[in-house]
């Protein structure tokens, strides 16, 4: 209840200024227009005519005012969430980065080795540019959704360049 009271704060305060306005509108009419009673609803069409205008003006700006505030409160939210996305996607760039090139150690060590199998670092290889070309996809959305997020790093996807293998040990169909 008192989340939806802040969120409907300038309607309230509008519905509040509306009701003060009408009743000093009335209590004016009173005392300087000597009117002979105190009318709350007064008898003249025009003068009733007039105050629920000004009534209406003045609560739908508060409803106006409440709808830019709601969205805008999205819009930071959003912007918050962007934010953090971003710092998660940095802070996985460094992580991976470090691992892959760590990897590389043992890529080498595989090299000089005789014994090692030439299709285990062929295919060791393989997903070391999967994950990377992965993390380079993931890092360049846009507009950042759930299914973005997935279709980015669905790796049926990928492109490997003429000469390379995909992460099946099939040919790429360009090459």
């Amino acid at each position: 209840m008192i989340k939806k009271s802040r969120t409907r704060a300038f309607t309230i305060v509008s519905i509040i200024i509306a009701a003060v306005f009408w009743s000093f509108d009335s209590a004016l009419h009173h005392i300087i227009y000597k009117e002979t009673h105190f009318e709350i609803i007064p008898d003249d069409f025009n003068e009733l005519w007039m105050r629920l205008v000004i009534v209406c003006l003045i609560v739908l700006f508060g409803i106006y005012a409440d709808a830019v505030t709601r969205k805008r409160m999205i819009q930071e939210k959003q912007l918050a969430a962007l934010q953090t996305y971003n710092s998660m996607i940095c802070a996985t760039h460094h992580i991976l980065n470090n691992l892959l090139n760590q990897m590389q150690l043992f890529r080498m060590t595989a090299l000089r080795s005789t014994d090692f199998d030439r299709e285990t670092i062929r295919l060791y290889d393989n997903a070391i540019d999967e994950a990377q070309d992965l993390l380079g996809r993931l890092s360049r959305i846009e507009n950042i959704t759930e299914e973005n997020i997935l279709a980015s790093v669905d790796p049926g996807k990928l492109e490997y360049p003429p000469g390379k293998h995909g992460a099946t040990g099939t040919e790429n169909p360009q090459g």
